[in-house]
C-alpha cells in the first residue's frame, strides 16, 4: 500500500507495513548520539514511530525520506524487517533526490534546532494537554 506524502507524513503508523531491511538505502548524516539514544529506547521496549521512505518506481527498493536514525538503530540491532509508510513516486525523482540525501539534514542541524524544536512542541502540547499538571510541576520547581 502507498500513500501520499502528506499522509505518509503526519501519519506514518497508520500507513505503516514491514519492509525488508535490505531493500531500504538511507543517508549516513546522522548524528551517532541520536542512534544510540534509539537504540536503547528500542531496548528498554519503546516501540518507535514507522518511518517514512520512497519506492523505487519500478524495483523493491526504497530509500528513507523520514526516519534515518530510526532506521539506523533497528538496522545495528539487526532487524530484518522495519515498520514503513511507503509513499507513491511514479516518475522516481522523489526516490533519486532522497537516495542522495537530498532532504536528510546535517546532523548539527538536527542536534541543534531538530531535536529542540520537538522538545518545545511536545512542551506545548503537554500544556495544552494538561495545564494543570505543568503549572503545579513549575510551582514544585526550586530554583538556585
Amino acid at each position: 500500500m502507498m500513500v501520499t506524502f502528506l499522509k505518509a507524513y503526519t501519519n506514518p503508523n497508520k500507513y505503516a507495513q514491514y519492509i525488508i531491511t535490505k531493500q531500504i538505502v538511507a543517508d549516513i548524516k546522522v548524528d551517532l548520539d541520536g542512534v544510540n539514544r534509539l537504540i536503547n529506547q528500542i531496548e528498554s521496549g519503546k516501540e518507535l514511530k514507522a518511518i517514512v521512505i520512497v519506492k523505487h518506481p519500478k524495483k523493491e527498493y526504497y530509500a528513507v525520506l523520514d526516519g534515518h536514525h530510526r532506521f539506523w538503530a533497528q538496522k545495528i540491532l539487526g532487524y530484518n524487517k522495519i515498520k514503513c509508510a511507503v509513499i507513491e513516486d511514479i516518475f522516481g525523482i522523489g526516490f533519486h533526490l532522497t537516495k542522495n540525501g537530498i532532504f536528510q539534514p546535517d546532523p548539527k542541524i538536527t542536534k541543534y534546532i531538530r531535536i529542540p524544536l520537538k522538545r518545545i512542541y511536545s512542551y506545548i502540547a503537554e500544556f495544552i494537554d494538561e495545564p494543570e499538571k505543568i503549572i503545579n510541576k513549575m510551582n514544585k520547581k526550586k530554583f538556585d
